[in-house]
């Protein structure tokens, strides 16, 4: 059996107003499914940071991660501040952390990146994407992912250092890793066509059609969901113990 794995769930929003619409479960439980499914031995703690809600020490939990939000990681929100300083906080005790869309831009941001509106426009439904580099946690071997996405602003200035592990023509930054404990990606691998769909068929989209059309018709698909989330484990356990030099 695997050895016990803590990971601290940093929530940047809620699916609670649109519930009966993605299938009755919120992020935690969400991601508790997909984690879970490849580890048995995994356990979560949730912080609302959203709301303000921060752990009391970067050693509350063994890894961390952050995930997504309607937010832009360049607001003048103060839980974004917040959650920035945490961000480098974790940075600097070397906690393995993962971050999803808004949790890949402020992580990129916060390293020494910059995050802005792309004037691609809006990324939704699943994407395809290139694998241009592999690193040893990425078992088992792919040469392209799908992944579902929803975003309009992209990373588009890397931290020094860092290296684009998967990208494509319309993100080129949509995998990244920062360091041995920083990692980061556009996508949402937690997401299926059944929460895309969900999520645009909301309230909040019944004045924006044309983004509704467009994600309707980019939403089906089957995405490589199993597959991201075995190499988050591998990411999360190779940075708890690296490999010790040859």
């Amino acid at each position: 059996m695997s050895q016990p794995l803590h990971i601290g769930l940093l929530l940047c929003h809620t699916l609670e107003p649109i519930l009966s619409n993605v299938g009755e479960l919120d992020y935690p439980a969400i991601f508790r499914e997909h984690f879970l499914a490849i580890d048995s031995n995994i356990s979560f703690t949730d912080f609302n940071v959203y709301k303000g809600e921060l752990p009391d020490s970067v050693d509350q939990c063994d890894v961390w991660l952050v995930n997504g939000s309607p937010a832009g990681a360049y607001e003048d929100i103060e839980w974004i501040h917040q959650l920035g300083d945490y961000i480098k906080q974790l940075d600097a005790a070397k906690k393995p952390t993962f971050g999803i869309c808004f949790g890949h831009q402020l992580m990129a941001q916060v390293l020494g990146g910059k995050v802005e509106l792309s004037n691609k426009g809006w990324g939704l439904g699943i994407s395809h994407n290139t694998v241009v580099a592999n690193t040893q946690f990425m078992q088992p071997r792919a040469t392209n992912i799908d992944v579902m996405v929803f975003h309009q602003d992209q990373v588009v200035q890397l931290p020094e250092g860092s290296q684009v592990l998967v990208t494509s023509d319309f993100c080129p930054n949509y995998m990244v890793h920062y360091n041995n404990h920083m990692l980061s990606i556009q996508g949402h691998p937690e997401f299926n066509t059944q929460m895309i769909e969900g999520i645009l068929a909301g309230e909040s989209y019944d004045d924006s059609p044309a983004i509704r059309a467009q994600g309707m018709a980019n939403s089906a698909g089957r995405p490589d969901s199993q597959l991201l989330f075995q190499w988050i484990v591998n990411f999360y356990r190779q940075a708890l113990n690296p490999p010790k030099p040859a």
